[in-house]
């Protein structure tokens, strides 16, 4: 190939991705406005952007100059398509422009870096990210109930006043209430942030590791939300048992302190355990 055929090849494939970011654009401000708007999305974000990166240094993945490839080229028509279509899915509409999404992040990283595996296991990972954006407002209702049910029960082996309350209306209030005192299961403890953040975490080590059945990778990613559930139910029990302890002058101080070590300690165990499962068989 000359070396004018290759600078308009490298022409083309320039202003191919440039029709892509135009046309993607708008996707991308919509799920960065949901980002912004909330703090635990955007630790979700932050963990996957983390977890890319680690498992990159660890698998040694290379950048190498933009090319679009075969594959890559098929990932991104499929991008396009979604995108397309979208307004023929309804209600779905929004479920198919971050499918649509998803597909291009996939054909930049195949254009970009050398390790397909990884590439998948970001893709997969940052589509998993983009579903729980569209799901968050209608979890947070019965998130809120399941932690403040296995958190009263946990409570219950502690203090046999435990019980959980709530109120209807417009805005659905639960409460546990120990010892006479009530203590509000608020949005930001429905567990959505550090489930969200886990679901990721788990996926992208789960799709990027090598040699395991899809049944353990399944597995991993499942056991792993279910544990993050769990850790934020003991981490409502843990703030609930050093309340009296801490005093009205430290309980904002106390409730961030167990927060983000509850918050820090699933990450680990999830990571370790996301990349040890199965391991005899890798």
């Amino acid at each position: 190939m000359t070396k004018l055929n290759i600078a308009r090849s490298r022409l083309w494939e320039f202003l191919a991705w440039i029709c892509s970011c135009v046309a993607f654009a708008p996707a991308v401000v919509w799920l960065g406005k949901g980002v912004s708007q909330s703090g635990q999305l955007a630790d979700a974000l932050i963990i996957l952007v983390c977890a890319c990166v680690a498992l990159a240094f660890e698998y040694g993945v290379k950048p190498r100059f933009p090319r679009i490839s075969t594959e890559s080229a098929i990932w991104l028509c499929s991008g396009y398509l979604c995108i397309l279509c979208a307004g023929f899915f309804g209600a779905w509409a929004a479920l198919a422009i971050l499918a649509g999404l998803s597909a291009s992040v996939v054909a930049a990283g195949l254009s970009m870096f050398d390790k397909k595996r990884w590439v998948y296991a970001t893709g997969a990972a940052f589509f998993c990210f983009t579903l729980l954006s569209l799901v968050m407002g209608a979890f947070d209702l019965p998130l809120r109930a399941w932690a403040g049910m296995l958190a009263t029960y946990i409570l219950g082996a502690f203090n046999d006043t435990a019980m959980l309350v709530a109120s209807g209306g417009i805005s659905p209030q639960i409460a546990i209430r120990v010892g006479g005192e009530s203590y509000l299961v608020a949005a930001e403890c429905n567990g959505f942030g550090i489930i969200s953040a886990s679901l990721v975490l788990a996926l992208v080590v789960a799709v990027s590791r090598k040699n395991i059945a899809l049944w353990r990778r399944f597995t991993i990613v499942v056991l792993c939300a279910l544990f993050a559930y769990v850790m934020n139910s003991l981490r409502i029990v843990a703030i609930i048992l050093l309340a009296p302890k801490a005093g009205a002058e430290n309980y904002h101080f106390m409730h961030e302190f167990v927060g983000y070590l509850c918050f820090g300690l699933a990450l680990f165990l999830i990571w370790r355990f996301a990349k040890d499962f199965g391991k005899r068989e890798d």
